[in-house]
């Protein structure tokens, strides 16, 4: 029997290997890992059986001998070590034959062979050498893969093979003088290489070496004649592919040769492995030779190579300048390999190779000093040992580098620096200009012209700079023994100009090592500035980081490293500091951070910790000496000029500390020279330095009030008249018009801040004298934008010291309505046509608030100009645009704030003039000014002037809670300012609207509120506002109706008609909205105080009616029939019948005579009666020849009343009374989208009758809230399927469902409303009700058992019915029956049985619809009813059903399927024995089809077997179906059957035959997928049987068939019939 199973296995392998070279790729595949399957449990026979097949077909296909040859090699390689030596010899010598079966070489065929001889060599490496052998006899040249094969044979297996080479040598050294083809030598020079290579491995292990008693010198001999045939010979072919293999073994024998040997080739050896450099494109291996080459001859002791390198070494530096891609592994391993050679050279020649690339970096070129210092880099990583005695060499031959600009050469130079901090070179003699050249990197300006054109796209300015710093932070925190070289040195660039872009790197880095040693105690941490000349003094240090911490955020964010520094210096500045210092900075350390991170900065709140800092500093000094020697260090003007000239924000910190200082000082001539310092150093085209000038001039008048403006008096008299002259504070240039004008700028704005900071007492009485009279003469005729503004500054600050609050005391200022005029004519000058892009206007109407703070009381003239000019010069304004045209053009968020700015400042003036004189009338005055703005066309200038109404009215309110008197306000003028406001609530504009609604509450407040009340309906005007967000149509009427409400409400009768005759001018409102709610707060006024306007109805209607004429806007229209109708309703009337015979489509005044209906419940409720009626009744469509076929035509009432129906539908007012009429709707809507379907239209212009059905149905569902309802509709994309005449039932499924489960009480109304259609002459009709009915009687289950059975009754009534689809629905709905369940499904399994049957016997069913409905149908069924009502029938149902799991048509298998499974109830009772038989009958189709194409078919054999695994005797097999088998989740089928199998052959050992029987039928089955299944549930079933019962099964027969389907057309069959297969090896 054994003989029997091994001769079966070798004919499946056979078969196998015969079919290997199939044609489709991925079968190849399989069919290759099934042969290597089956060998690895069974190698020898596998091996033998392909063995015996390549000695048997001797004229196999070459491509399937490969492919034979590759299976055996890994068969091989996965059982070397248990391969027979006996069969490892066939194998040899199969292999030898196959690789020199012909002459010519074929690669793939012979590598095939040489694989399997060189896997068979890692153990029997002798054997395969000796076969070998025999094809390599002396004085004849061997066969290319020969000698191939024993190369590899050498390096795979190196222990065996070395040992016999040296014969070989001897066989290979004659023969090569007479290769002449370039293959041969080729092939010669790779098998010299790998057999030098083997050796070289092989002497790596002395102790190996040692053992085996082989040394170098054994093969130094054969290998130099090698050497000379490869170098003198065949180096010089023209075939670059023998070239580069010479050069490859020449690399390896030259560390084989003996040291005089080479010693004596290198002078022509090394030119001629060079001069190949110039033959080829690929150079790595060329390189790799010279490498090795000056490897070894430096290792051996080399005489000439010393000389020779002369002349190497520019061949190499060349090789290495090769740019290197990086994307490109080769050409970086050639890189790799030209520094190898280098640090080769340098091994034995140190100071040769360090000369030579020093005289390199003397070449000024980019592209040679880069790869210099590249190669440098890389001798300082990896010959640390060898260049110890060459450091200072290096160090100083680097220096050359310092002024390179290119940004190449300085970030190499960087990399080169931080490998020599490493390696200890920047503690030499020299190493401190490395650091500094660091620091010069680190200072980089990346926006100089000249640093800008050395950008390119690999390298920026920018990006040099970052990594300067990366680097000196690197080297500065984790060089522990850089710290000695750094400290204090780094402290030198702290307060030199050239470095100031590097300062905050350069504080960090002191502060690290500063912080590190002043904690440590180190003795160096004190800094002796006496010895140390070179260090920056303690004061110079101070003052320089006080200036640069002024502003934090510039210098690449470097406050806060300044700081640090600051405090870690501190002991070293001033003793009497370290303690201020230590407590001060981390506080404004952290405060900076915190600020950074809200972002919420304030640059002035900054600017004054940091100067009280200061302040605090010089009172913890209190030294005068000293602070006269500190302010000497700010006053330097030459130094001030040097290191802040390019830095006005510096610059301007700097004044401010200056004046801090003076401020402190008591010295006269020290305070003269400072100041004349400052007005000597100041540049006054920079406002920034303006300000810190004007600032610090204000500190020092606090102590030195006379001294600071005899100064200012002297330069307004010395200076203004010097034009074309040079003077003291001109440096030597000439002073222009433009360079006075902004002097004078200067001047006037350190006047406004000598009011400011001088004590009040003192500048009282000199503020005629002093200040005005010297200030006044310049504010006429000022042309210069930045001298005006200075101009405006100096008033605004002038006013504020003059303050009351300021002065303590009240002070009538003279001079100020000189000044008021100046202001106003500087905003007159300013353009209104542009966006702005000034803050002049901001600055002057704060200064005039300010001024208008101050006694006296402005005129009314003053006033009113004052008023008028501001308003004029903000509101018409252009909203802020980008303007990227102007060089000059501010941006948009910087025009943005300035609007914002001016129109706030606008807002604190009109309420300054307010309160100066609070009453009604000077609140009238105001709001004057702003009607015209707020009935403005443009949306902008209305915001903007209601904005402003707003504040006033807040203000207004706020001071009538404390003067009682001022609420009251001018009847007239009541109504006119509400009136006004009305349409502006409505407004498009959201903040228009809120502001207005916010506006009317605070008169109302004022009105109609005494102080400390409220008023709920007032009050309740707050959520109006809140409203107002929403700015739909509808939202807007609310809003307005209820804010109308109020009105009515709080409004007293004198106020109306004012109000009432302003609305009508509301109604032409240029906005749509607006006068719509003009119109809503007129209608409402009408309706709820009409009584009050009972004398001036005449006068109304005559209003409404002649604006009705002017009016455009719809809604507004609309809104003011309203109105009339709310006059006159009793003279309406109107007639469906006239309205319904107006042909489509209506005009907009038609639609709004149907809307207007639904403002009367009772009228509305009669018309939907009637038209629901009508609708019902009418003919649906009539039927005309067009051509040879029938067409249906339209009928123009139903159209029209269904368009009538979307009209009302549309107003949500109705909504309860077509709710009240939900089921009538309902019933008569689907009639109506059954009938319209394929409904042609007579009028192109008008919608179809399906669209205007399908749209009625959306507008009822919407309008009566059947949320629900509508999301199941979209869900399942219903409306597309109710529009088509052959999906319209399926979309009435989807609302039958949705409505018995979400309106239950509905259904009943429904289904009687529609019942009488079943008899209807109409075929849609009848199909749309029964559909219904169908989906009805499974949503609604036992819920209405009496509801069910009318359906039933109904549908019975129709199964005879002549219509397809209606007999359809009919089954579908009998089927759903089963979902009352119970017993009640008993009482009536008779009938619907009988009635299913029926339906699988219809006659007139071609393509099974019937068939299929009637079997879910009884799955159903058979699911509720008991087995007593099925006994009779069961197995003839399942006779019947099983043809139907072949049927192509996928819904029908996948009903029969599910129609089995629930045949399952009934296999425990009585029929347990009949329904096993047709389970275990129909077992084998269902597992297949548990794997094909249709997804609801494979669910449906998933539930069919999960109930029916519990009958099949198998509790195993069942809890498999339980737990994989789950509807909708993906089955790794081949596993699951697999496992199945495992447990069939053990439960079911009696039926395997008969399953495998079955699955050898469906081999000839027309689907591939099928096919496929049946292959594999055979194979597994074979391949898990146990050996014992193999006699049951018909073995034969079976693997004859699987070896026929491997030639099955289909690449998936054939596949899975490898696979299978593949489990067969024990048969």
């Amino acid at each position: 029997m054994a003989q029997v199973g091994r001769s079966q296995m070798e004919g499946i392998v056979e078969a196998l290997v015969d079919a290997a070279n199939d044609k489709d790729e991925s079968t190849q595949v399989a069919l290759c890992k099934a042969i290597v399957d089956i060998g690895i449990k069974k190698h020898v026979s596998v091996i033998k059986i392909c063995l015996n097949y390549l000695t048997k077909y001797t004229k196999l296909p070459k491509g399937h001998r490969i492919i034979i040859l590759n299976l055996m090699e890994r068969v091989t390689k996965e059982h070397i070590h248990s391969i027979p030596e006996s069969l490892a010899n066939e194998l040899v010598t199969l292999g030898s034959a196959e690789l020199t079966a012909v002459q010519d070489v074929v690669p793939d065929w012979q590598e095939a062979a040489s694989k399997l001889l060189i896997t068979l060599g890692l153990r029997y490496a002798k054997l395969v050498f000796q076969e070998l052998i025999t094809k390599f006899q002396p004085g004849v040249i061997p066969h290319y893969f020969v000698l191939q094969t024993l190369g590899h044979l050498a390096t795979t297996n190196v222990v065996e093979i070395v040992p016999l080479l040296k014969p070989v040598l001897g066989r290979v050294l004659p023969l090569m003088g007479a290769v002449k083809l370039d293959n041969v030598q080729w092939v010669f020079a790779n098998v010299i290489a790998r057999f030098c290579e083997a050796i070289i491995d092989f002497l790596a292990d002395e102790q190996r070496a040692r053992g085996a008693n082989i040394s170098a010198e054994q093969f130094s001999g054969e290998v130099f004649s090698a050497y000379e045939q490869l170098f003198n010979v065949w180096l010089q072919s023209k075939e670059a592919k023998v070239r580069i293999a010479v050069v490859d073994a020449i690399g390896f024998a030259v560390h084989l040769c003996a040291a005089d040997a080479l010693n004596e080739q290198l002078p022509k050896l090394i030119p001629g492995v060079v001069q190949l450099f110039k033959k080829h494109t690929e150079q790595y291996h060329i390189s790799q030779c010279l490498g090795m080459i000056v490897d070894a001859a430096c290792i051996k002791k080399c005489s000439n190579m010393a000389m020779i390198l002369d002349t190497l070494l520019p061949v190499l530096h060349q090789h290495a300048c090769i740019p290197v891609n990086m994307a490109n592994p080769v050409s970086m391993k050639d890189h790799n390999e030209s520094l190898r050679c280098f640090a080769a050279a340098t091994k034995g020649y140190n100071e040769k190779i360090v000369s030579f690339l020093l005289s390199k970096l003397e070449v000024v070129q980019e592209k040679s000093r880069v790869p210099t210092l590249d190669i440098i880099k890389h001798l300082i990583n990896s010959c640390s040992t060898e260049l110890g005695d060459k450091k200072p060499m290096i160090v100083n031959g680097l220096k050359i580098l310092l002024p390179d600009p290119s940004l190449r050469v300085r970030r190499i130079f960087e990399q080169t620096i931080i490998a020599m901090a490493h390696h200890g070179y920047l503690a030499l003699e020299g190493g401190s200009v490395m650091v500094e050249y660091i620091a010069k990197q680190c200072a980089l300006d990346p926006e100089d012209k000249a640093m800008s054109k050395l950008a390119n796209e690999e390298l920026t300015p920018t990006a040099l700079r970052d990594m300067s710093d990366s680097v000196l932070v690197l080297v500065t925190t984790t060089i522990e023994h850089m710290e000695p070289v750094l400290w204090p040195y780094l402290v030198e660039f702290l307060t030199p100009a050239e470095y100031t872009g590097a300062l905050g790197v350069m504080c960090k880095c002191v502060a690290s090592i500063g912080f590190k040693k002043r904690k440590a105690g180190d003795e160096d941490y004190k800094l002796n500035f006496a010895e140390q000349v070179n260090l920056p003094k303690p004061n110079d240090l101070l003052a320089r980081l006080f200036v640069m911490s002024g502003f934090p955020h510039n210098g690449r964010n470097r406050g806060e490293q300044v700081l640090n520094c600051l405090q870690a210096l501190g002991p070293n500045l001033h003793e009497d500091v370290v303690t201020l210092f230590d407590t001060a900075v981390p506080r404004l350390v952290t405060y900076l951070t915190e600020q950074d991170e809200k972002g919420t900065w304030d640059q002035k709140l900054w600017e004054d910790r940091m100067l009280k800092l200061l302040s605090r500093t010089l009172d913890d000094i209190n030294k005068e000496e000293w602070l006269l020697e500190f302010g000497n260090v700010f006053g330097n003007a030459e130094q001030v000029m040097a290191k802040y000239g390019n830095l006005p924000d510096e610059k301007g910190f700097l004044y401010k500390c200056m004046g801090v200082i003076l401020r402190k000082a008591t010295h006269k001539q020290f305070v003269q020279n400072h100041l004349d310092m400052m007005f000597a150093t100041i540049r006054h085209s920079s406002q920034v330095e303006r300000d810190g000038c004007a600032a610090g001039i204000g500190y020092a008048s606090s102590s030195h009030i006379d001294t600071v403006l005899t100064k200012l008096e002297m330069v307004l008299k010395d200076e203004l008249n010097k034009k074309g002259k040079g003077g003291f504070f001109s440096f030597g240039k000439d002073k222009s018009d433009a360079d006075v004008e902004r002097l004078k700028a200067t001047v006037m704005l350190c006047y406004g801040y000598v009011c400011h900071h001088s004590p009040p007492n003192l500048i009282i009485s000199r503020m005629e004298t002093n200040v005005m009279r010297n200030i006044n003469p310049h504010f006429a005729k000022v042309k210069d934008t930045v001298v005006k503004q200075n101009l405006i500054r100096t008033i605004n600050i002038i006013g504020q010291s003059l303050h009351p609050e300021h002065l303590k005391s009240e002070y009538i200022f003279t001079g100020r309505g000189d000044l008021i005029n100046h202001l106003l004519e500087y905003i007159r000058q300013e353009p209104v046509n542009v966006p702005i892009s000034a803050d002049t206007r901001t600055l002057a109407i704060t200064a005039l608030n300010t001024l208008v703070k101050l006694a006296p009381r402005l005129t009314d003239a003053e006033q009113f100009d004052m008023i008028k000019v501001t308003t004029d010069s903000i509101f018409p304004l252009p909203q802020p645009v980008a303007d990227s045209k102007k060089k000059d053009a501010v941006s948009l968020e910087e025009s943005t704030a300035l609007m914002s700015g001016a129109t706030t400042e606008l807002h604190s003036l009109l309420i300054t003039i307010l309160n100066r004189e609070f009453s009604s009338s000077n609140l009238e005055s105001i709001f004057k000014h702003l009607e015209p703005w707020i009935l403005s066309e443009d949306g902008v200038e209305r915001e903007r002037a209601i904005c402003c109404y707003l504040e006033l009215l807040r203000t207004y309110l706020a001071q009538a809670d404390q003067n009682e008197p001022s609420r009251v306000i001018g009847i007239q003028f009541l109504g006119q300012m509400i009136g006004e406001l009305i349409p502006r609530c409505s407004d498009p504009v959201l903040k228009i609207r809120q502001t207005s609604i916010e506006s009317v509450q605070v008169l109302l407040k004022v009105t109609t509120c005494t102080a400390g009340t409220t008023d709920q309906f007032v009050e309740a005007v707050t959520l109006l506002r809140d409203r107002a967000e929403k700015d739909e149509p509808n939202a807007l009427y609310s809003l307005v109706n209820d804010l109308s409400k109020v009105l009515c409400k709080k409004l007293p009768n004198d106020n109306l008609w004012p109000l009432v005759t302003v609305l009508l001018e509301g109604l032409l409102d240029k906005q749509p909205h607006s006068s719509s709610g003009a119109c809503v707060v007129l209608n409402n006024i009408i309706k709820l105080r009409g009584p009050a306007l009972s004398d001036k109805i005449p006068d109304l209607i005559n209003g409404i009616y002649e604006k009705l004429k002017s009016i455009t806007n719809p809604q507004t229209k609309t809104g003011t029939l309203r109105c009339m109708r709310a006059i006159t309703s009793q003279f309406l009337s109107a007639s469906m019948t006239h309205l319904l015979d107006i042909p489509l489509p209506w005009d907009v005044e038609m639609v709004a005579i149907w809307q207007v209906h639904t403002g009367e419940p009772q009228l509305i409720k009669q018309v939907f009666v009637h038209l629901l009626d009508t609708l019902f009744h009418c003919v649906a469509y009539q039927e005309k020849m067009k051509g040879n076929r029938p067409v249906r035509i339209e009928t123009p009432v139903p159209k029209a009343v269904t368009q009538a129906l979307i009209l009302l539908c549309q107003m949500e007012e109705v909504q309860p009374i077509v709710t009240e009429l939900f089921s009538k709707f309902l019933a008569t809507l689907l009639l109506r989208i059954g009938a319209s379907t394929n409904i042609e239209s007579s009028n192109p212009k008008t919608k179809t009758c399906i669209a205007l059905a399908v749209e009625a149905f959306k507008q009822f569902l919407t309008l009566t809230k059947s949320d629900i309802l509508l999301k199941t509709l979209d869900l399942y994309s219903a409306w597309s399927l109710l529009e088509k005449e052959d999906t319209f039932p399926h979309g009435i499924l989807h609302v039958a469902r949705g409505l018995a489960e979400n309106y239950p009480q509905e259904v009943k109304p429904t289904v009687d409303a529609l019942s009488n259609s079943l008899m209807s002459l109409y075929d849609c009709h009848r199909i749309t009700v029964v559909s219904l009915y169908s989906e009805l009687i499974c949503v609604i289950g036992n819920s209405n058992f009496a509801l069910a059975e009318q359906i039933m009754n109904y549908l019975l009534g129709r199964q005879v019915d002549s219509n397809y689809m209606v007999r359809i629905y009919c089954i579908r709905g009998l089927g759903n029956m089963a979902s009352i369940g119970g017993d009640q499904v008993s009482r009536f399994s008779t009938t619907v049985l009988s009635a299913m049957l029926a339906g699988m016997d219809d006659k007139e069913d071609p393509e099974d619809l019937i068939t299929m409905e009637a079997m879910s149908g009884l799955a159903k069924i058979f699911d509720q009813i008991e087995e007593g009502h099925v006994r009779p029938i069961l197995i003839n149902i399942a006779l019947r059903i099983r043809p139907c799991f072949e049927k192509p048509t996928p819904s029908v298998r996948a009903a029969a399927y599910t129609l089995f499974g629930s045949l399952s109830r009934f296999g425990n009772g009585p029929s347990q024995i009949p329904f096993l038989e047709q389970i275990q009958t129909n077992f084998v189709s269902l597992l297949l089809h548990l794997n094909e194409t249709d997804p609801v078919v494979i669910d449906a054999c998933k539930g069919a077997l999960r109930k029916v695994g519990p009958l099949i005797n198998s509790s195993k097999v069942n809890n498999m179906f339980q737990k994989h088998l789950t509807a909708g989740e993906a089955l790794l089928y081949p596993d699951f059957l697999n496992d199945l199998c495992k447990l069939i052959v053990v439960d079911f050992i009696d039926r395997v035959n008969f399953y495998l029987m079955t699955g050898v039928g469906f081999f000839k089955s027309a689907v591939p997928e099928i096919r496929s299944n049946a292959v594999l549930f055979v194979g597994y079933l074979l391949g898990n049987m146990p050996t014992e019962n193999a006699p049951v099964v018909s073995k034969e027969h079976i693997c004859e068939a699987l070896i026929l389907l491997l030639k099955d057309p289909s690449p998936l069959v054939r596949s899975s019939c490898a696979e299978a297969m593949s489990l067969l090896y024990e048969y």
